[in-house]
């Protein structure tokens, strides 16, 4: 219960500060825990992208909780280390989805919050309910329920771009650090417009498959993949391998690492989602900048993504 008077559930061990048609959404979700819902928000233009976004989020780290892959220090820019500038600290992940980055983070931090839109959070929860410092929680990041100015650090991977509106997005998680405190992001690279231009062809008709067609859809796109995958793994130690080593391409040799389902489960994070935006190196940055950010860094991951880190001043 807040002191406004507006009441909050909490569902299966997680506390649902959601307001409005979102939070309605959970409880019809949850039938048996109906509750009336808060009415303090009016819908808004990205009400819709918000419930599509959380479905789609939400199916995928359900079906896919078991998603393995070592991905944590990808997104960190270079000369950071995560042990460094999470340990003993208290901070703020959003869009943890099923909870592994949120798991890893918890290792070093004094207390670690982590917030998911989506009804990830119940695998979220299940991955970390053994960790006394990790708290899940079901928010949006544009009504976090938490005090601005409150964290040692705040980071969000992998979700600005699927926003109705990412730099708004940002400015929400800009203020929750206090001076001093760090937030990292990373958002899609633009650095690739055809392969881009024909993936987004494709999105305008995969949006509109109902998830478990579309799931197997991704199943079926996943298979010419992963037969290359396969390959390159048999051939890569051999002459003709180390041949083809300089042109063959990046994800090939980092999805050799992985199994079938990791594949399957890529495949409907980019085919899934409402919206999917690209940006440049100047354009992250200046998101920094405009908040009053310092130590600004903004580094390339493969040519998929840049990783920024700022100091809140």
């Amino acid at each position: 219960k807040c002191a406004c008077g507006a009441n909050y559930p909490i569902i299966a061990g997680v506390p649902r500060m959601l307001v409005g048609e979102l939070l309605n959404n959970v409880l019809a979700e949850y039938s048996s825990k109906k509750q009336v819902a808060n009415s303090s928000e009016a819908a808004d233009d990205g009400q819709s992208v918000r419930k599509d976004t959380m479905d789609a989020f939400g199916f995928e780290w359900s079906f896919y909780s078991d998603y393995d892959a070592e991905t944590y220090n990808n997104w960190m820019p270079k000369g950071i280390v995560p042990e460094e500038i999470f340990r003993n600290k208290v901070g703020l992940e959003v869009g943890c989805g099923a909870g592994r980055h949120a798991a890893t983070t918890a290792q070093w931090a004094a207390v670690h919050y982590a917030v998911d839109l989506s009804f990830a959070v119940d695998s979220a929860f299940q991955r970390t309910r053994h960790l006394q410092n990790c708290h899940i929680v079901q928010a949006d990041a544009f009504n976090l329920p938490f005090k601005e100015k409150c964290f040692d650090y705040v980071y969000c991977l992998g979700v600005l771009q699927h926003m109705h509106q990412p730099g708004d997005g940002f400015s929400h998680l800009a203020r929750q650090p206090h001076e001093g405190g760090i937030l990292l992001v990373n958002v899609y690279q633009s650095s690739r417009p055809v392969l881009t231009g024909i993936l987004e062809a494709l999105r305008k008709i995969t949006v509109k498959m109902p998830l478990k067609m579309l799931n197997r859809f991704c199943f079926v796109m996943a298979v010419p993949d992963y037969a290359i995958i396969l390959a390159w793994k048999a051939l890569k130690n051999l002459s003709l391998g180390r041949f083809l080593d300089p042109v063959v391409p990046q994800r090939i040799k980092v999805y050799s690492q992985y199994n079938f389902k990791t594949v399957v489960a890529d495949w409907f994070d980019r085919l899934a989602c409402p919206v999917k935006k690209h940006y440049s190196q100047e354009d992250l940055a200046s998101w920094y900048e405009k908040e009053g950010y310092k130590d600004i860094r903004v580094t390339p991951y493969w040519k998929s993504f840049w990783n920024g880190y700022g100091v809140k001043s």
